[in-house]
C-alpha cells in the first residue's frame, strides 16, 4: 500500500505562523551573537591583532547577512498568509504568489527553522514536485526567486574591501583607533613591476669618444623613389642603393678559410678582392701522387 502526502491547508497556515515566530526568535539570537562578535573584534583591534580580527569579521559578515535574510523571509511568510486564499482555491500556483512560494521552498533547508521545512512539504504537495524542482534549479537565473533573499542566505566569501569596511565600522563604533595596514599596503600596488630607467653608459676615463655614426643619405635608387633592381633595398653594402660615403665608412667584410676559420682583414683594402673565390690568404695545396699500379708494372 502506497501512502501519498496530501495538502493540509489548516496545517500549512499554522506552520507558517509558527515559522514566523521561530524566525523572530532566531533573529534575536543572531543579533546577540553579532553584538558579542563586534566586542570581540574591537578588543582584537585594540590589541593590534589584525589577522584574528579579519577572520572574525568574516563570521560577522555572514551572521549579519543571515539575520537580514531571515527578516526578509519572515516578511514573505507574512505576505503568503495574507494571500493564502490563492493557495486554497487555485491548484496551479498563481503568479502573484509564485515568487513567495518558490523562495520559501528554496530557503527552507538553508535556515534553522524546522516549521519552514513543513511548509515547504505542504507547498510541494499542493503544487507538485515540478514546482519544487523549478524553485531549486538554476538559482542565479531563476526569475521566480527573490534575489535579495538568495543573496543574503547563499554562502559567499566576503571580499577584502567588505572585511576592511566591517573592521573600520566596528572600530569607529567602539572608539578604537585603527588603521587598515592591508589596505595601505595595497595602495599604489601594481601586479606588473615597473623597471627603473637605466642611466646611459659612460665611457671610461681616458678612452676616446666614439665617432658618431654616419647618417646614410639616399642612394641612387632611393633618390629616384624606386627599388634597387640588384638587392631590393635589402643589402647594406649594395653599391647601387647605398651612398659611396657610407660604404667608405663601413668596416671590411669578414673573410673565412674553406675550413671555416676567420681570417684577418687584408692590409690593403684598395688592392681589390682576393683571388681564388674571394678568400684572402688561400693557397692551393699540392695534390697527392697517384697510387702505384698492381704488380709493380712500370711503363
Amino acid at each position: 500500500m502506497f501512502l501519498f502526502s496530501s495538502f493540509d491547508k489548516a496545517k500549512t497556515k499554522s506552520q507558517l505562523k509558527l515559522a514566523m515566530q521561530r524566525i523572530g526568535l532566531l533573529r534575536n539570537k543572531k543579533m546577540q551573537k553579532v553584538e558579542a562578535e563586534k566586542k570581540s573584534i574591537a578588543l582584537l583591534l585594540k590589541n593590534q591583532k589584525d589577522e584574528p580580527a579579519r577572520i572574525k569579521a568574516e563570521h560577522l559578515i555572514k551572521d549579519v547577512s543571515t539575520m537580514e535574510g531571515l527578516e526578509m523571509l519572515q516578511q514573505l511568510c507574512d505576505l503568503l498568509l495574507a494571500r493564502f486564499a490563492l493557495v486554497e482555491t487555485e491548484k496551479v500556483c498563481d503568479p502573484d504568489i509564485k515568487e513567495i512560494v518558490c523562495t520559501i521552498i528554496w530557503a527552507a533547508p538553508r535556515c534553522e527553522v524546522q516549521e519552514l521545512l513543513e511548509v515547504k512539504k505542504q507547498l510541494i504537495a499542493r503544487y507538485g514536485k515540478k514546482l519544487g524542482e523549478e524553485a531549486t534549479e538554476d538559482v542565479k537565473d531563476n526569475e521566480w526567486l527573490n534575489p535579495r533573499v538568495v543573496f543574503k542566505l547563499m554562502y559567499r566569501r566576503p571580499t577584502d574591501q567588505e572585511i576592511s569596511q566591517t573592521l573600520s565600522s566596528v572600530a569607529k563604533e567602539h572608539g578604537v583607533e585603527w588603521t587598515d595596514e592591508v589596505a595601505g599596503q595595497m595602495d599604489g600596488y601594481s601586479a606588473i613591476p615597473t623597471v627603473p630607467d637605466m642611466p646611459p653608459l659612460q665611457p671610461e676615463a681616458g678612452a676616446p669618444a666614439p665617432a658618431p655614426a654616419p647618417t646614410p643619405g639616399p642612394g641612387p635608387a632611393q633618390a629616384a623613389g624606386g627599388i634597387c633592381p640588384r638587392c631590393g633595398n635589402d643589402d647594406p653594402r649594395c653599391p647601387q642603393c647605398v651612398p659611396a660615403e657610407v660604404l667608405a665608412n663601413l668596416p671590411p667584410k669578414q673573410q673565412y678559410t674553406p675550413s671555416g676559420d676567420p681570417l684577418p682583414p687584408p692590409s690593403n683594402p684598395a688592392a681589390g678582392p682576393p683571388p681564388h673565390g674571394g678568400v684572402a690568404g688561400w693557397q692551393p695545396q699540392p695534390s697527392a701522387p697517384p697510387p702505384a699500379p698492381p704488380g709493380g708494372w712500370n711503363p
